[in-house]
């Protein structure tokens, strides 16, 4: 066995199988899955955005947290633009509306090509130009959309149209692409193709250059000293113990994993026993949603997380991917990143689609352009390590606001009730949104009706309930249906 991926496309999890197949390591896998998802997943996620990754040495033991999420641009810049390009889009959901934020103005400063590239620098085995190979085919030769992307499209056609460079490659037809057709993104393909160099020359060379130089003249705040400094974080995974074992997730300033590590924290302390979906199980689960989301103002004494600045931070950026590998060695590796959910711009001649972080409402609670450049944005992604009696698994998800409770149910269903990675995916997950309890089908409405919270039970498991993309070391794992999960083992 050579290793296995998950996560929430074909093609990504091709990559990473490929990598593995010719000998790669899980960060040389995880790192061609990532450069394919930027090539492939569109319309969630692109390499003009920001993100995290988890990886686990198991020779060593030792677990390292990579930020290279984006941070507040205008580093230099003595007067902000009279005029930013800043303008709301109104995205039309199948029950209801949603404004967004886009423009040049709502671009925040990308971290993901300089945190694919600290990660290999650090731990691949192959030349990044290998590594490479199989976005640069997928770049240039075509990729079919899914049923997934094609509605993700479909939802964000405002944004995939707002500007007719980003309308001509994602909407060559003048419509959103459906599914079946193919896309290719040439300029991209050049670009992976001079990888490292490339990267090199986005922030601090020619392609930087053109990249202010197109902020400057159309409303944007992105700077030079932007680029050059902007470092990628190491930092020390969050480390919680429980009954059943050890978490390992995203640190502060992030606050995922702070609020996943307290949500079992209080689940360790209210179950006493019940088997999987019975009272004994749920009822301590819903108790445990409802706290969670309302200690927002109380403050915890002696409290390891920094509850209290954890959970008064901002809620959580929406379009995200999540991408779980495990190798021949054991060594274990999960990235999660997002672009929210595009600008509408390309960075100039790359193919590239630039984020629109700075204009997700729900990331600036002081409001937008308040926080002073250079300031790393907080987020709920949380690339997450369990380790319990017989495993060491890692996994992730997107799903804004709910990535929390996703992971923390996930994370419940391996390891207090033993479930292997599939059922533990598959099986029907509730959130609660400070109004009602969301729940999947599959789950008793007399025990529901026990909880004394309003609950709606949706028809249907939905992209809502996130998409937890999971593999342990023993080589199992799942892609999660509500996200076009795939898992593949070599």
């Amino acid at each position: 066995m050579k290793g296995a991926c998950a996560c929430g496309n074909f093609y990504t999890a091709q990559a990473a199988a490929d990598i593995l197949e010719a000998g790669g390591n899980a960060c040389d896998a995880l790192v061609a899955a990532a450069l394919a998802s930027g090539v492939t997943e569109a319309a969630l996620t692109s390499l003009g955005g920001g993100g995290f990754a988890l990886f686990h040495h198991a020779a060593s033991g030792k677990n390292w947290l990579y930020d290279f999420f984006v941070n507040t641009p205008g580093l230099g810049l003595k007067k902000r633009p009279k005029e930013l390009d800043f303008r709301t889009v109104t995205v039309e959901f199948p029950a209801s509306t949603q404004d967004f934020h886009i423009g040049l103005a709502s671009v925040a400063v990308p971290g993901t090509l300089k945190g694919l590239l600290k990660i290999h620098n650090d731990w691949g085995s192959m030349p990044l130009s290998e590594v490479a190979l199989p976005a640069i085919s997928f770049a240039d030769q075509g990729f079919k959309i899914d049923a997934f992307q094609a509605y993700c499209f479909e939802l964000l056609t405002p944004i995939f149209t707002a500007e007719q460079e980003i309308k001509e490659l994602f909407c060559p037809q003048g419509r959103p692409p459906e599914e079946g057709e193919t896309l290719r993104n040439p300029k991209l393909a050049s670009f992976l193709r001079a990888l490292p160099d490339s990267i090199e020359e986005f922030y601090r060379g020619n392609l930087a250059q053109k990249l202010v130089a197109f902020m400057e003249e159309k409303g944007g705040l992105i700077t030079q000293r932007d680029l050059v400094e902007y470092e990628v974080v190491l930092r020390e995974p969050l480390e919680f113990t429980f009954s059943q074992g050890k978490l390992f997730t995203n640190p502060p300033p992030a606050f995922g994993g702070g609020l996943i590590a307290l949500s079992l924290k209080l689940f360790d302390q209210a179950y006493t026993g019940g088997d999987f979906l019975s009272q004994g199980h749920l009822q301590p689960l819903v108790q445990v949603l409802n706290a969670v989301h309302h200690l927002r103002e109380q403050v915890v004494k002696d409290d390891p997380f920094r509850l209290k600045a954890l959970l008064e931070a901002p809620k959580a950026s929406k379009g995200t991917t999540h991408i779980s590998v495990v190798d021949a060695q054991g060594n274990l590796a999960a990235l999660t990143m997002t672009f929210g959910e595009a600008s509408g711009f390309l960075a100039p001649d790359t193919g590239i689609v630039l984020n629109n972080i700075m204009g997700e409402d729900d990331l600036h609670p002081r409001g937008f352009f308040a926080d002073p450049p250079g300031y790393r944005i907080p987020s709920m992604m949380a690339p997450t390590l369990l380790v319990d009696e017989k495993n060491k698994t890692i996994l992730g998800s997107g799903g804004s606001k709910r990535i929390r409770s996703a992971i923390f149910e996930v994370v419940i269903n391996l390891a207090y009730f033993n479930l292997d990675p599939e059922r533990a995916v598959k099986a029907p997950r509730l959130h609660f949104d400070g109004q009602i309890l969301q729940v999947e089908p599959g789950i008793e409405r007399e025990i529901l009706e026990k909880t004394g919270l309003a609950f709606n039970l949706w028809p249907v498991k939905d992209l809502y309930f996130g998409g937890v993309h999971v593999v342990n070391n023993h080589f199992e794992g799942a892609g999660d249906p509500r996200r076009a999960g795939i898992f593949l083992r070599v």
